[in-house]
């Protein structure tokens, strides 16, 4: 049957602009609709799925060509088309060429791409959407939502007590600067992810003028609120707020969240909103379990990667102060899910092993502006940023010593069996060396933060010659020098707990980190420490042993908050070898010691009073968080009377030295630990 001219001149397809639009198209060149508005008509053929089982027809090359012409007319590549459809060999011939060459032009044009627009960053990796980028993306992106399941962040935060007035809770420009100077001191060092002059900037800015902050910058605020809010004492918070602590945090954790649902989080392509949420998560981690807050770590990491973070700026054309921006978030995040994997047991992110960002340089905010053109030299010493710095380095250090994957930074790569002993301690030996040249050398002991980096760099080398050195790989393999092997474990094991309880009590202005600083890296070597004391019996080292052992057990920070199930066993364990301390002490004739407060409360089953009262300050705000993440949070003691020993019977831990024996003895505590969580 014969159609009409008309007919024969629609197309069989509608054009692009009508099928993005998703309105109705008449399907002639051009179509009313772009007519209207104005708009380039093109004719696309629409992508289709391959069916099941049938094979889909071939496309003629000159079909494939003027696909190919169009596609490069579209952006911007004029090319030459051909009108003769003469079927001839030749012509034939060269239309291969052609073909060939759109071909190797598309190819090469799909590269990495980091496309930046209104402050949002989107970083696109494969074709062909890296080639279009902003300008054309997946049908399946930014296509029609049902809007009554709209707000993805409610996967994570909930529904329920929204705050609906933000605004009102915005603090006065007047303690703007009191609070400025509390974060630069408390929180800066130990998450450097902000320019404080450029925040600082903003900040005043959103505060003044409220109708022009965006929802973005909101969430940051917010953020910075309750990180400074997250240091405070009770006097404190009085005096800024005329709140007691408990009510600020929780108001300001409550509004922290909000922001960020408003910000859509889950779903962001800005790099404020993620620094938002990746501060909101080191507030609020003691409030939540191990494996939620692996979760919450991936989630960061993935949208980091959207944005690019994961690809040096420098590769990416950007300038030197982004470039270094974008490093300091991005190593935090690596620092965060090492740390959670470490505790777990776990590798980290597979995401890590294609990143090729550099290592953030040691600057202060003062070195850095965004209009410079160059980066400056590094500064020797201790910055803002040193702190970071150091933790990276160790996890640059254990990355090379991995063996199975670029992205493998566990602490127990120094276990590996291709290395030998000697091999390990020089390599360490090697890494303290540089930190030692880098930091230490420098150190100030009348500043605060100097002898904050220098405990831990002391403690990091520590805890690493640990790991080497694990008692537990000699369960099933003793070593040939085993007396050896006690002694380096022994004597890293207190040193680690001199280095906690010199940055848990408080000395030396170093109160004002343990907000942060967990308790985690102290069960192991409390554990260390009591099998050793538990051989050695009795001497001079037993002694001073006992006396950290007493200074672990009466300082609220630590012992107030360990997790119930690790806290029951090392308290059994400390009754256990303290009485086999007194007989050895008695059978070698030795004066006898009068017991020591701390075990009367331990043999009781209660707390001393001192740590009762300290933990009950502590912990007053950080209660049960509500917690709309599914899971049960982390909740610190508050009560005077200890658990029963009875109600951990499940795990059987017959006698400390049943360790030396039976590698299963091992697994079960690690899966204790790892059960306390990442605090």
């Amino acid at each position: 049957m014969t159609q009409s001219t008309d007919s024969s001149n629609l197309k069989s397809y509608s054009c692009l602009t009508c099928r993005q639009r998703k309105v109705k198209c008449d399907r002639r060149a051009p179509c009313c609709n772009c007519v209207k508005a104005d708009k380039q008509c093109s004719f696309i053929p629409p992508a289709r799925g391959k069916r099941k089982r049938t094979k889909p027809p071939r496309e003629g090359l000159h079909a494939k060509l003027e696909r190919y012409e169009k596609l490069l007319s579209l952006h911007g590549i004029k090319s030459e088309p051909s009108d003769d459809l003469d079927d001839s060999d030749s012509e034939t011939d060269a239309l291969m060429d052609e073909d060939a060459n759109a071909v190797i032009t598309t190819i090469e044009e799909t590269k990495p791409k980091l496309i930046i627009r209104d402050g949002v960053s989107r970083y696109f990796d494969s074709a062909p959407w890296s080639t279009f980028g902003g300008e054309f993306q997946h049908p399946e992106v930014g296509g029609p939502v049902d809007e009554s399941f709209g707000d993805e962040s409610g996967l994570f935060f909930g529904q329920n007590d929204k705050v609906e007035n933000l605004a009102s809770l915005h603090p006065s420009v007047q303690i703007l600067p009191k609070l400025r100077d509390i974060y630069a001191d408390r929180v800066d060092p130990l998450i450097k992810i902000l320019h404080l002059p450029t925040f600082s900037t903003a900040l005043t800015n959103g505060l003044r003028h409220p109708t022009e902050r965006s929802s973005s910058l909101e969430a940051m605020m917010f953020a910075f609120y309750l990180a400074v809010i997250s240091t405070l004492k009770e006097d404190e918070c009085q005096n800024l707020f005329g709140l007691s602590e408990t009510v600020v945090y929780s108001r300001y954790r409550l509004a922290a969240r909000q922001a960020l649902v408003n910000a859509r989080f889950l779903s962001t392509s800005n790099p404020m909103t993620l620094q938002a949420y990746v501060l909101f998560m080191m507030c609020v981690r003691k409030s939540y379990p191990c494996d939620t807050l692996f979760v919450l770590s991936g989630v960061a990491i993935r949208l980091a990667r959207k944005m690019g973070l994961h690809r040096d700026g420098s590769f990416l054309g950007l300038s030197p102060f982004d470039t270094e921006m974008r490093r300091r978030l991005w190593w935090h995040l690596v620092h965060v899910d090492f740390r959670i994997a470490d505790v777990l047991g776990t590798r980290p992110s597979m995401d890590l092993a294609c990143a090729d960002t550099k290592t953030p340089l040691n600057l202060d905010d003062e070195d850095l502006h965004p209009d410079m053109t160059d980066l400056p030299p590094e500064r020797n010493g201790i910055t803002s940023i040193s702190l970071c710095l150091i933790r990276h380095e160790v996890m640059v250090s254990l990355r090379n010593l991995s063996t199975s994957s670029p992205a493998d930074m566990r602490l127990e790569v120094v276990l590996g069996p291709n290395i030998t002993p000697v091999k390990k301690d020089n390599i360490i030996r090697q890494i303290g060396d540089h930190l030692e040249q880098k930091y230490l050398r420098y150190c100030d002991p009348a500043n605060p933060l100097h002898t904050f980096v220098s405990i831990m760099i002391r403690f990091s080398i520590c805890k690493m010659r640990l790991v080497a050195h694990n008692p537990r790989q000699f369960a099933s393999r003793p070593p040939k020098d085993p007396q050896s092997e006690r002694d380096i474990v022994f004597a890293n094991a207190t040193k680690l707990l001199e280095y906690v309880i010199l940055v848990q009590g408080g000395h030396r202005g170093l109160e004002k980190y343990t907000w942060q600083i967990g308790t985690s890296a102290l069960w192991n070597a409390m554990l260390y420490v009591l099998i050793e004391v538990r051989h050695r019996k009795t001497g001079p080292e037993v002694d001073r042993s006992w006396q950290l052992i007493e200074d672990v057990f009466s300082c609220p920070r630590i012992f107030g908050r360990t997790p119930a199930p690790v806290d029951t066993v090392l308290r059994k364990w400390t009754l256990e070898v303290w009485d086999h301390y007194v007989a050895a002490s008695t059978a070698e004739g030795l004066p006898e010691r009068s017991t020591p407060e701390y075990i009367h409360a331990v043999r009781g089953g209660t707390r001393s009073e001192d740590s009762v009262s300290g933990t009950e300050t502590l912990s007053a705000d950080r209660s049960p968080v509500e917690n709309s993440l599914g899971c049960n949070p982390i909740q610190t003691h508050k009560h005077e009377s200890l658990p029963d020993l009875a109600a951990f019977e499940p795990y059987e831990f017959p006698d400390i030295l049943s360790f030396e024996m039976d590698p299963n003895e091992w697994i079960q505590w690690e899966q204790l630990v790892a059960e306390g969580g990442c605090h």
